[in-house]
């Protein structure tokens, strides 16, 4: 990546700005401040936000030649808790950034995504958004919560199916499938599961089947 390069993209970086996340990320921080629990909304208002946002990540280059032309290696900051363990430092917008480093011309910035920053958990215990100021922790049991509630939504548009294990199937149902499956010497084992879509119940049938394709599609 050349210098001209990286000098556009600092520009365009630093117009980012994440109003609506912001606005409850305080809102929040209010609440831990009062010691109240926040509204369910908030939080799903928060998460929502955090999804859709592109957050401030100072980094600091170190190789202005990456894998591809425009690319580059660069290091992240971060922040150290008593604990040792390491948060990713990012912002929702540069007016904050100013207010919590105090000098930012001496660093590269760089937008990232709540996906993006999932996928280097591993060098990090998580992040903080916009420490010293509303100082929003994200670490272990938060993502998890947050993955909790994207199944779930993504259940509920009927953009997820779920599979689990059946109890209590009668025996009109399992009677008539185990006396044809102790019939065929090439099925090994076989479970019943269920299948479920938002309001959509469905039974599958794994079979653990060794013999020839033609012979699989008997069971079809």
């Amino acid at each position: 990546m050349t210098q001209e390069q990286l000098n556009t993209i600092q520009e365009q970086t630093k117009k980012i700005t994440n109003p609506k996340l912001l606005e409850v990320m305080r809102t929040l921080k209010k609440c831990a401040e009062e010691k109240t629990n926040p509204e369910p909304q908030y939080q799903v208002d928060y998460i929502d936000n955090l999804m859709e946002a592109r957050l401030l990540a100072p980094v600091t280059v170190t190789d202005m030649s990456g894998e591809n032309e425009n690319q580059m290696k660069v290091q992240f900051s971060h922040l150290t808790n008593p604990q040792n363990e390491k948060y990713f430092m990012v912002f929702t917008d540069m007016e904050t950034m100013q207010k919590n480093i105090n000098d930012i011309s001496k660093i590269c910035i760089i937008a990232v995504t709540y996906k993006d920053l999932s996928a280097m958990k591993c060098a990090m215990k998580g992040f903080v958004i916009n420490p010293f100021t509303e100082n929003i922790i994200c670490g272990p049991q938060q993502a998890e919560v947050i993955a909790n509630y994207i199944r779930q939504k993504k259940f509920n548009n009927g953009e997820l199916t779920v599979i689990n294990e059946v109890t209590g199937v009668p025996d009109t149902v399992t009677k008539p499938i185990t006396s044809y499956f102790d019939s065929r010497k090439d099925i090994k084992k076989a479970y019943i599961m269920n299948m479920r879509k938002v309001n959509q119940l469905n039974r599958l049938i794994i079979v653990d089947f060794e013999g020839e394709d033609d012979k699989f599609n008997d069971l079809i």
